[in-house]
């Protein structure tokens, strides 16, 4: 009883504090604005460093505060290499698992994302959003096309630093639209997933295409998985349940990380969508294998369990 009284009010209490701290660096950014006309890279770091800050703040309640144990396998990647990075998308925690990774190589305050061109129109997020840069898509290829080669263009003329990241699922895996994207799998003989839905790889070719032979060179796979000790594997929490108690023994948290280099991808786009569409192939069997043995040492590659061991805030 006192439990579910007392988080409500942490969940306003963490809400409230967020959101003042995220009105406060808006007045930042609004007065950054003055210097974009003068530099475009000093504008661009201060508000990579606004963004980072919030994202910061929110990975440290998570992982410190709350004790979020998350885990770590695959390839060791470099410190501040620039990458386009993708994952597989169960929940709003998929964002915590891209930053767990960015703020232990030092890339937490260069996160692109593509977002939903509606959300820019929300008070304070959303405004910080579109002055920090992100990808906002409204999924009418001939316009998105236009901004996304805008943004990736102002990307290369500063050389900025940069993880621009995608989920090319499209939206958030849930029974109907895993049955439904089986369904358009069966239909075009392709593989049938289970645990991860058909990527869409128009938007990620143009990425691709754009940053071949340029500062950005290499593509991070992510493949995220969850597992609560009751509810089993695939649950992760909530976005309230992150920010108001200890996550740990609860739930588990592990993300799994291949490094590809650009210049070794297909440059034929038909035979680029086949690249995608294997990875995929290769995440789901990976997911699979954890749902029936999930170990806190996966394969023998676990990077490390302590939030200092890579990044110290």
């Amino acid at each position: 009883m006192l439990e579910s009284v007392t988080r409500p009010v942490k969940a306003l209490a963490y809400g409230t504090a967020l959101f003042s701290f995220c009105s406060l660096l808006n007045v930042v950014q609004v007065f950054s604005l003055l210097i974009r006309p003068f530099s475009k890279r000093l504008f661009f770091e201060l508000n990579a460093r606004v963004a980072g800050s919030m994202w910061k703040v929110m990975q440290m309640i998570m992982e410190k505060k709350h004790k979020a144990v998350i885990t770590f396998s695959g390839d060791k990647i470099p410190h501040r290499e620039s990458a386009i990075v993708f994952g597989n998308h169960r929940s709003f925690v998929d964002f915590y698992m891209f930053h767990s990774v960015a703020a232990r190589r030092g890339m937490v305050n260069y996160m692109k994302y593509f977002a939903k061109d509606s959300l820019k129109y929300i008070p304070f997020y959303g405004w910080g959003m579109w002055i920090m840069g992100m990808l906002f898509i409204n999924r009418n290829w001939q316009q998105d096309q236009i901004k996304i080669n805008k943004m990736f263009s102002r990307i290369l003329d500063i050389q900025a630093p940069v993880w621009v990241a995608s989920f090319l699922e499209g939206s958030r895996l849930t029974p109907s639209k895993l049955a439904a994207s089986q369904k358009f799998m069966m239909g075009r003989g392709l593989p049938l997933l289970s645990n991860v839905m058909m990527p869409r790889t128009k938007g990620f070719i143009t990425c691709v295409n754009k940053f071949r032979g340029t500062h950005v060179k290499c593509v991070y796979d992510f493949t995220f998985a969850y597992y609560h000790k009751t509810k089993g594997f695939g649950v992760p929490p909530d976005l309230v349940r992150v920010h108001t108690g200890d996550l740990s023994p609860e739930y588990k948290f592990h993300v799994h990380v291949r490094r590809y280099q650009i210049d070794d991808l297909p440059k034929d786009e038909e035979k680029l969508s086949e690249w995608v569409v294997e990875k995929y192939t290769e995440k789901d069997a990976f997911l699979e294998k954890m749902k029936d043995n999930w170990t806190d040492d996966i394969e023998g590659g676990v990077w490390s369990e302590k939030w200092d061991d890579w990044y110290k805030l």
